[in-house]
């Protein structure tokens, strides 16, 4: 029923922000918030954004209001990409072994400046290196379940890519500026399919596991 935490990491929720929109403020979004972030992705850019669950609509609107002149969506899910296209992404559906391929084209063969990965499946991982152009940034934040195969001289070191792993956040920067978006116009509340009471826990984790949810929060 209680929790005890540093003092400083308690932060104030402002009354016009929900309790499950807080919740996932400084979760999916703030981990988007970073990631972009760190993968300097600058006005006028193209973005690759493979696996749009609550992280990745968090990425494709906020890729927006980092000035993203192009944001992709990648998945192999159709409602995902149905509602990433909602929000202005440009759906590339990633079970296809021209994915790869439908970047390329639609970027007119050049690839994207920022490759964002969010899933946790290996050969997704590999295909931002194939996805991202020469001189490009691949930004990697999901654990992948197995060994990545990547070729380093022909992806990586001839093409001159940068390469950054996400993990965390700035707590008290990241929260502030999140308030802030939101109060703006920064819209989470589909990202939020599920709110269940503390005790039907298990119940928030099997929709997890078989993938048929969003963000699940758990009220006290």
């Amino acid at each position: 029923e209680y929790v005890a935490v540093p003092e400083r990491n308690a932060l104030h929720l402002p009354g016009e922000i929900p309790f499950e929109h807080g919740a996932i403020l400084m979760c999916s979004s703030s981990t988007a918030f970073h990631a972009l972030r760190k993968s300097r992705l600058k006005s006028g850019e193209t973005v690759a954004i493979f696996g749009v669950g609550g992280l990745g609509i968090s990425a494709v609107q906020l890729a927006y209001a980092f000035g993203a002149l192009d944001v992709y969506a990648v998945d192999i899910n159709a409602d995902k990409l149905g509602l990433a296209e909602k929000y202005g992404a440009i759906p590339v559906y990633g079970r296809s072994n021209d994915a790869v391929a439908e970047i390329r084209r639609l970027t007119k063969g050049k690839g994207v400046d920022v490759a964002l990965e969010m899933s946790v499946n290996p050969s997704a991982i590999h295909q931002c290196f194939r996805y991202v152009k020469n001189g490009g940034r691949v930004t990697l934040f999901g654990i992948p379940e197995g060994q990545v195969s990547v070729d380093m001289t022909n992806e990586i070191i001839f093409k001159g890519i940068r390469v950054y792993g996400i993990t965390g956040r700035r707590l008290f920067e990241t929260w502030y500026r999140l308030a802030g978006l939101f109060k703006a116009g920064l819209n989470i509340r589909p990202v939020v399919t599920h709110t269940l009471p503390l005790e039907r826990f298990a119940e928030g984790f099997d929709l997890v596991a078989k993938g048929q949810c969003g963000k699940v929060v758990l009220f006290p």
